[in-house]
């Protein structure tokens, strides 16, 4: 079950984390784009940012799933220190950029909020993250790194819960588009709560 997990898992981040290239490889008005009026589209600051985000941000999510493969961590620990070196950086970009688009969501302040909360999150627990490995504090840096990379997954669960809001329960975009703004991450960090709290449970 748990090989069915991380395979699932890695695909998803594997698949999602690629997909912002379509961005670079195709038009301006690509995805979510299409909503964005063009003062927003055409301003080169909110673009650098915007790309910085999604590509950055991709890349952890497609290089940060192997972090918790834990044969690998242990066989490999210089490349497993390498890897989270280079996801800690790419955090820093994704998560300092988010910050600066957050505000332009298409559909208001409800969506900006919890874009805006999910990068300080984010930047938050991977910095602390990495200040407890410095201090080898493992059993620290462990539960920290699950709500990184559960905070860095909001990517793939908004492409998960945004088509069935869109398909399935019919919402219109302006609707659906807030709440799956809060309900990508949030729930992420509760099951990372859980993850967690299972096994410190365990290891007692």
């Amino acid at each position: 079950m748990r090989i069915i997990v991380t395979v699932l898992l890695a695909g998803l981040c594997l698949i999602i984390g690629v997909y912002p290239l379509a961005y670079v490889l195709t038009d301006d008005r690509f995805g979510l784009l299409q909503g964005k009026p063009d003062s927003v589209v055409s301003n080169s600051w909110w673009r650098a940012g915007f790309h910085a985000h999604i590509l950055s941000g991709g890349a952890a999510l497609a290089v940060g799933w192997s972090q918790f493969v834990s044969g690998w961590r242990i066989r490999f620990p210089r490349l497993h220190r390498a890897v989270g070196s280079v996801y800690l950086l790419l955090v820093l970009v994704s998560g300092v950029a988010a910050l600066g688009i957050a505000p332009f969501s298409s559909t208001g302040w409800v969506a900006a909020l919890a874009f805006e909360v999910l990068a300080v999150i984010w930047l938050t627990v991977t910095v602390l993250a990495y200040r407890s490995i410095l201090r080898r504090d493992v059993q620290r840096h462990k539960d920290l790194m699950v709500y990184s990379f559960s905070a860095c997954c909001a990517a793939v669960t908004l492409r998960l819960w945004l088509p069935l809001l869109l398909l399935v329960l019919r919402l219109d975009f302006s609707v659906a588009y807030p709440i799956v703004a809060w309900l990508c991450w949030v729930p992420n960090l509760l099951v990372a709560r859980l993850i967690n709290s299972r096994a410190a449970a365990a290891s007692r």
